[in-house]
């Protein structure tokens, strides 16, 4: 009987770490997506479906095509309540309120849980851009500020010029953990943590026949992980969720979506007990350090591919 309790108690605890990755309800997105945009309809399956399972935050950007607008769509027609996070593209100082107000109008909502900068480049170029978003906190237009990062030099340099972040979103999953040794001091300075790119846009899943030659470094490690799911009777999808949503020092698991079958098979995935020790020595083992292949933006120099 306590077991089972204890079953649901963590199954609860990681369905409420799970944020939905929105770009596919704007954007024809992803490496291994097939059926391309979500069609509104669907859309509005996964958003009612996941409300009653109890995920309460989305991810989406001012770039992802209209997902902003199928969001606002929903949030009118249901009337539910919703964290939304969203990214604010490459502009100057004078386009951010401008941008953000557009933002909530398609959003159909008053404020926002969070908002990222999208570009660290361009926060470079622009430093201002902060000082707006810190006066869009204070209004309390936005709960929560920060950055969506690709590289840690980034998060480094931040760390180093003392800018305080509530907020942050980077790329983590079994073969990207370029991240990893600053989860100790994310936690520390109280930023909540949000992963991304959990699949690798879903290069997990394609067949290592039918990937290009850029993708040889990796082809090995693909075979070796649909390898262990066979021997551990555990799905690439679980393995690949479960690696980084029981990291207690990480916050939320932004993750993808792309059809209802899709969400259905994601929380299924979360169901799965905690990995052994053995799978999860096993699954550290996948680490690779070339960023052309573990960075999709990247990928676009070599091939041509849906990313963002």
């Amino acid at each position: 009987m306590y077991k089972g309790i204890l079953q649901r108690v963590e199954m609860n605890n990681k369905i409420e770490k799970i944020v939905l990755g929105t770009a596919q309800f704007g954007l024809d997105y992803g490496i291994n997506n097939e059926s391309g945009k979500i069609p509104q309809e669907e859309v509005f399956t996964i958003l009612n479906k996941a409300v009653e399972l109890g995920i309460d935050t989305l991810d989406t950007a001012y770039s992802y095509g209209d997902s902003e607008s199928v969001i606002g769509d929903f949030i009118g027609t249901y009337d539910k309540k919703l964290k939304i996070i969203s990214k604010l593209p490459e502009c100057k100082e004078n386009e951010v309120n401008e941008i953000f107000n557009f933002s909530l109008n398609r959003l159909n909502v008053t404020k926002l849980y969070g908002y990222l900068v999208h570009n660290f480049e361009n926060y470079k170029k622009n430093p201002q851009i902060w000082d707006v978003l810190e006066k869009l906190k204070i209004e309390k237009k936005v709960e929560k500020i920060g950055f969506s990062f690709y590289y840690p030099s980034e998060l480094e340099f931040l760390f180093n010029n003392n800018i305080k972040l509530d907020i942050i979103q980077i790329p983590y999953n079994i073969f990207d953990r370029r991240f990893e040794p600053y989860f100790e001091e994310i936690k520390s300075r109280e930023i909540e943590l949000y992963i991304r790119s959990l699949f690798l846009q879903g290069l997990v899943f394609k067949s290592t026949d039918d990937l290009p030659s850029i993708f040889n470094p990796i082809k090995n490690k693909i075979k070796e992980l649909q390898s262990l799911s066979r021997r551990s009777k555990v799905s690439v999808v679980s393995l690949c969720v479960n690696f980084v949503i029981n990291n207690n020092l990480i916050d939320k698991v932004v993750i993808g979506i792309d059809s209802v079958e899709h969400f259905d098979e994601i929380i299924k995935s979360v169901s799965c007990s905690s990995l052994d020790e053995n799978t999860v020595i096993s699954l550290k083992n996948f680490k690779i350090n070339e960023e052309k292949i573990i960075i999709p933006v990247n990928w676009n120099k070599y091939i041509k591919v849906k990313t963002s």
